[in-house]
Formats: C-alpha cells, structure tokens, sequence
C-alpha cells in the first residue's frame, strides 16, 4: 500500500468521511420519517439490544459522554419512546427501557438499517463484504488496543 501524501489518504480520514456520509443520511431520513435523530437512535438501539439498561451502559456502548446519553435519554422520555424507572438493588441507579412505541420506532429504523447496509454491501464486488466485515472488526480490536495503551501511559490523577 502507498505511503498516503494527504490527510485523505489516511485511513482514518476515510472511515470518518464515509461514517458523516452515512450519518447525515441517517439523520435526515430518521428525523423526517420518524421524527428521531440520529443520537437519539442511537441511544434507542443499544436500549432495545439490552432491553433495560443504564445511562452508564449506554455510553459505554457508544464508547460516549454518560452526560450527552442523559440528556438523550431524557428527550426520549419526552417524546413517550423511552421509560425509566428506579433499579430495585440499587436506588441510586436509573434503569432505561423501550415503551411501546419506543419498540415500534426501533423496528422500523431497523428494517430501514437493514436495507441500506444490504444496499451498501451490494455495492462491493461478490465475496468481499465478509472479509470487509472482519477487517473492520481487526481494526476495532486494534483501535481499543491503542486506546488501551494511550490510558495505561496517562499518570494517576491526584
């Protein structure tokens, strides 16, 4: 592979550009089809794949500020997609769960998730969209191993 001359020669680059692609789309068609954001279901599709959960859990899952989830968490209180209730072994603890028409929106976001990546994969050339899938997971695992290391080098905090 060559040497990249550019900013958009780097990988990196590359993956964000193609993921703001495919973010602003979704943001557009969910906000108009379902009146949700793209945070918003984003937060939605980690609460449904763990059914109850936490605000802590969920940034975790995004790998993103537990302040930014509460606050995406709470207008989807509003909007009557999500309920929280108080974790019975621990009242210090907000548990988060789908409401009926949470669990709609979810599925129908979903269902249109799935044709867009069908589409997306059927734009590579037959047989590749496997080895695209476990490349981008080696570089997941590469990425939380960089991650790791740059957090094991930071000093203790005082």
């Amino acid at each position: 592979m060559r040497e990249p001359k550019s900013v958009t020669d780097l990988l990196t680059y590359r993956l964000l550009r193609l993921s703001n692609t495919l973010g602003l789309y979704s943001n557009r068609r969910y906000r108009k089809q379902f009146n949700v954001t793209l945070p918003e279901w984003r937060v939605l599709s980690i609460i449904a794949l763990h059914e109850t959960t936490t605000a802590r859990d969920i940034s975790r899952a995004l790998a993103t500020d537990k302040a930014w989830v509460g606050l995406t968490v709470e207008k989807l209180v509003q909007h009557g997609l999500v309920q929280r209730a108080t974790d019975k072994r621990d009242l210090r603890r907000a548990l988060v769960s789908l409401t009926r028409p949470g669990k709609e929106v979810h599925d129908a976001i979903m269902a249109n998730a799935r044709r867009r990546q069908k589409r997306l994969l059927g734009a590579l050339p037959p047989g590749t969209a496997e080895t695209l899938v476990a490349c981008l997971d080696s570089l997941q695992a590469e990425a939380d191993r960089m991650l790791a290391e740059l957090d094991e080098a930071q000093p203790p905090k005082a």
